[in-house]
């Protein structure tokens, strides 16, 4: 299901390529197999081949002279082939942020594990382990996982010696 700002990004997108309300469920529907944007059914892929779509229709109508091209610094439609570029059908925008965010995370969680004494070398022992030297996204949420289950058996691990009883 689309998020709510998901959703106002389809409709502006609707209204920069000048589509009425029809042509626009029909697009949904042809696309996505919906008829509205707040359908269940209706995931990042979809959103993303539909701004493609409406991105599309928006510069045939602007090269045929049926419409201006927008000079707002927020439009949807900003430069040409944006859309078609950015959101290719192995990656989504939330697989991007979400990549962003992963490698953040692994950072961190190296650090705290440096923070406790534990090298570079065993950070890369524990990745080789899970990944088997494969680097795609699944690999890295294993390895990301993996960095914090080993962090929470080390915090356990050094309670324990703490505080024995």
């Amino acid at each position: 299901m689309l998020s709510r700002a998901q959703q106002i990004l389809l409709k502006r997108a609707q209204r920069e390529a000048a589509l009425a309300d029809g042509e626009y469920r029909e697009a949904l529907e042809t696309v996505a197999g919906c008829r509205s944007s707040k359908d269940s059914p209706l995931t990042d892929g979809h959103l993303d081949s539909l701004l493609g779509y409406f991105e599309a229709i928006h510069w045939r109508k602007v090269d045929a002279g049926d419409l201006q091209r927008s000079c707002r610094p927020d439009a949807v439609f900003r430069q040409r082939g944006h859309w078609a570029a950015k959101n290719t059908r192995q990656e989504t925008s939330r697989d991007r942020f979400i990549n962003l965010n992963l490698g953040q995370s692994i950072a961190s969680l190296e650090g705290q594990l440096g923070d406790l004494g534990y090298s570079a070398k065993y950070c890369a022992s524990i990745r080789t382990k899970v990944t088997h030297d494969r680097t795609d996204t699944h690999a890295q949420h294993l390895y990301r996982a993996a960095l914090e289950r080993t962090l929470k058996a080390k915090a356990r691990r050094r309670e324990t010696i703490e505080n024995p009883f």
